[in-house]
């Protein structure tokens, strides 16, 4: 009979404290920071053996069947496996859909496979019998090769291979004939080109009988009867097993982690080739190696493009580079060495703070084209909007999204107070005047007439003469970071208001139209149902959305305003859930912004006043001896 379970855990160990959000919702019971109640230890480590040896009952924690490639301790795990007492603890009873979603799915341990992977030709022609060696199996070289044998001893004529998703490690002699494939691979694509699967435990077997394959589970004394599906099914993703979601950690049913582990493992399988990063500074790595992972490796960074082209020609890579700090040769050097280049800028739903303030951002757009902000070539997204026949179900999609993030009053940066005008006119139109960086690549190439924030709002007033105009700073030029400053008196002969600090969204919710050179802040209002001019040639400009008044701007396309939501913030970034550090999709970086927004409160830069001190003292002192240092290396843009 198993001891009564207690009401209080101790979590030993730094990998089960992480795990602390998943364990006290599956089990119900807090976890405390002195020894008291049971102890929660991994399953086979020496704590769990020491505890049982000294007869104290211990919950023993493992993970589960089901993993994304992006789980760990310290991010949480899709599915974890109890016992306690030796028993499982809780868990259920698997959907009979389990499964064919396996199936459809073709998912195992980790999913750290390729989505295109290929098997050494002369295993495809033989068709051998595969011994499958799962992490159990992996974790202890000596029972390989005690099964590695058995099985030579059970079918001594076979020809055999020993595969599995961890890999095979070495196991020393008397292996002679059976073939050893040492790197992981997909269990799923070895079942297609084998006879025969042996496996050494009942709970091994449950994915290759999903495959339809025959398999034999051999023990010490020969082969032993299989359970049939819906039994093997259980025993591995039944009783014990606990389901997350892989982003909120929350208990969720199996199904709806199984098609959550699979978006992940289809986002992680389509980095299929390495990537190199070039000129990415170091606050920025942590974020934009998540969205680079992929079975190929981790992330290689450099700074210098000759670096860059020499890691990429020895690893069969990529090369990405912040479209600000490209070095001028890196294009001419990957051509001539047939390396893929793209260039990686923020996306559109980017962070609750400004990236001048070192604010990591929660999306990217990686474009092997152009980069959305310069004209000057076509970018990705410009060859989708001029390209894509939207479906109606991504329209409705854009649709949805559009109205959620003006529900929820969500922008670019999310910074800003909020306060109400008590003395703008009722009677006349408002305009807003957003101004931008004026060194920015967007405004040096894409607004060939009006250059300058002063030139911008010389140019709104005069278009707009009885207009009551609100001139707004951009928030990395009020926080003293970038060019193109107005002083306030020249700035007040031309707008009746300087509405710097006001958050975009509460101006947007207050204006009447907005004139731009190519700011976001267009965008963010055309999404608000606001009419927009455009000096320049912004992404958004050119569609018939837009009144464009630079030469060039039109498309030759007209396209619905959630077209262009579609294009733009579906189809076109990436996004990543800055708290779990696994990609997402923009709906769930909403959540994760809005509860980081509100739990920020307002402010005008969402950054501290020392912290602002000491950023500015960055970019007037240090930032040109880093730029000069730059040049030298051939790396250019200003340090982010």
């Amino acid at each position: 009979m198993s001891p009564p379970f207690p009401s209080i855990l101790f979590p030993a160990g730094r990998a089960i404290r992480s795990l602390r959000p998943e364990i006290e919702a599956a089990t119900g019971t807090i976890l405390t920071r002195r020894p008291a109640g049971a102890f929660v230890v991994w399953q086979g480590s020496r704590a769990e053996a020491l505890l049982t040896d000294l007869g104290r009952p211990v919950l023993s924690v493992a993970p589960g069947p089901l993993l994304s490639p992006y789980d760990s301790p310290a991010m949480g795990y899709a599915s974890l496996r109890f016992a306690f007492a030796g028993r499982p603890l809780g868990g259920t009873e698997p959907a009979p859909s389990i499964a064919n979603l396996l199936r459809r799915h073709r998912l195992y341990g980790r999913n750290r496979f390729p989505n295109n992977p290929s098997l050494p030709t002369e295993i495809v022609a033989r068709r051998p019998s595969l011994v499958l060696v799962d992490a159990g199996l992996a974790a202890s070289p000596s029972r390989l090769k005690a099964f590695l044998d058995r099985v030579q001893v059970f079918a001594p004529g076979e020809d055999v291979i020993a595969a599995g998703p961890e890999g095979v490690p070495l196991v020393g002699s008397g292996t002679q004939r059976a073939a050893v494939l040492s790197g992981p691979v997909d269990p799923w694509l070895l079942f297609e080109h084998v006879s025969r699967v042996y496996v050494a435990t009942s709970d091994a077997a449950c994915e290759p009988r999903l495959a339809g394959v025959e398999t034999i589970l051999l023990g010490p004394d020969g082969p032993r009867t299989l359970p049939d599906e819906t039994a093997l099914v259980a025993l591995r993703y039944g009783p014990g097993v606990h389901t997350f979601d892989p982003w909120t950690r929350r208990p969720i049913a199996m199904t709806d982690a199984v098609e959550r582990v699979a978006w992940l493992r289809e986002r992680f399988a389509g980095n299929a080739r390495r990537v190199v990063y070039v000129g990415i500074s170091r606050w920025k790595r942590p974020a934009l190696d998540v969205f680079a992972d992929g079975p190929a490796g981790p992330a290689i960074h450099a700074m210098a493009a000759e670096d860059a082209v020499t890691a990429a020609s020895r690893e069969g890579a990529e090369v990405q580079a912040w479209a600000t700090r490209m070095p001028a040769q890196l294009s001419a050097l990957c051509e001539a060495d047939g390396i893929p280049l793209s260039r990686i800028e923020d996306g559109f739903l980017r962070s609750v703070g400004l990236g001048a303030s070192l604010q990591p951002g929660a999306s990217i757009v990686v474009d092997d084209s152009g980069i959305y902000y310069d004209p000057r070539t076509e970018s990705m997204l410009a060859r989708i909007l001029r390209e894509t026949t939207f479906a109606p179900e991504l329209v409705a999609r854009a649709r949805r999204l559009r109205e959620s993030i003006v529900a929820r009053r969500l922008s670019k940066y999310n910074v800003g107070l909020s306060q109400a005008a008590t003395d703008w006119p009722t009677g006349r139109r408002i305009v807003l005047v957003p101004g931008q960086v004026e060194d920015d690549a967007s405004v040096q190439y894409g607004s060939p007439l009006v250059r300058s924030n002063l030139g911008l709002l010389s140019a709104a007033r005069a278009r707009n003469p009885d207009a009551f105009v609100l001139y707004k700073p951009h928030p990395d030029v009020e926080a003293g970071f970038r060019p193109g400053a107005i002083p306030e008196a020249e700035a007040l002969t031309l707008a009746d208001r300087l509405v710097g600090g006001l958050a975009i969204v509460d101006l947007l919710d207050r204006v009447d139209h907005v004139e731009t050179m190519t700011s976001l802040a267009g965008f963010e209002a055309l999404i608000r149902g606001l009419s927009v001019a455009v000096h320049g040639r912004p992404f958004y400009a050119g569609w018939g959305l837009t009144e464009d008044l630079a030469l060039g701007a039109d498309r030759g396309r007209r396209l619905a305003l959630d077209e262009l939501v579609a294009g733009a913030l579906i189809l076109y970034p990436r996004y990543l859930d800055p708290v779990a550090m696994k990609p997402c999709e923009p709906e769930q970086l909403l959540d994760r912004l809005s509860a980081e927004r509100d739990a920020t409160g307002p402010s005008r830069l969402a950054i501290g006043g020392l912290r602002h001190a000491v950023m500015r003292a960055r970019y007037v002192v240090l930032n040109p001896i880093v730029r000069r240092l730059r040049a030298r290396r051939g790396v250019g843009g200003t340090p982010r």
